[in-house]
């Protein structure tokens, strides 16, 4: 690959480029859910909160906003990183999901080569196969391939949403949950 660019592999400041940048690659292989999600499975209810004896309303909406990741654009081999806003009704039972678990789940469907639109959808069949009542997915990322390449355009990013369950049916629920993330956003700014 050096040689194409017209370079000397053998530069001092190059001898041990190829190395790191497969150690780089190899960082985005896929892995072991089990693993990765820290000894906790999506079916097993260690997933779910302890209740504290407070009733949980399960029409109400839970958020985890603001997720960071970072994966490895199958198209381009370059990464592509950003924010995962997760949205859901409790389960029937009124379980509430660990929220400790939601970055794990966001790490490992980013950690590998991926694309924005079936990570967004992965996560969303994840949260959807614990909840079971409704869920809403939305990922905002910057591209490094849209950045470097093709609209070579700097803070430009793509949003993809997810939607099952509930929210599919409940249009208030969904204008709900995406002014919780305006409103967040703008808090943080």
């Amino acid at each position: 690959m050096l040689l194409s660019l017209g370079e000397d592999p053998i530069r001092k400041e190059l001898v041990g480029t190829p190395l790191r940048y497969v150690q780089w690659l190899m960082k985005f292989r896929a892995c072991n859910l089990d693993v990765k999600l820290n000894g906790f499975t999506l079916n097993n209810l260690s997933v779910y909160e302890s209740p504290t004896g407070d009733a949980i309303d399960h029409r109400a909406i839970h958020s985890e906003l603001h997720l960071p990741f970072c994966a490895q654009c199958e198209h381009h081999l370059l990464p592509f990183y950003g924010v995962v806003h997760i949205g859901y009704f409790a389960s029937e039972d009124g379980e509430v999901i660990d929220r400790s678990h939601f970055q794990a789940l966001v790490h490992f469907y980013g950690c590998k080569l991926q694309v924005q639109e079936r990570m967004t959808r992965q996560i969303a069949e994840a949260v959807y196969s614990v909840s079971r009542c409704g869920v809403i997915i939305v990922v905002e990322a910057n591209h490094i391939c849209m950045i470097s390449r093709g609209i070579e355009k700097l803070r430009s990013s793509t949003a993809t949403i997810a939607v099952l369950g509930q929210f599919l049916t409940d249009p208030s629920a969904k204008t709900r949950f995406l002014q919780n993330i305006l409103d967040a956003t703008s808090l943080a700014a």
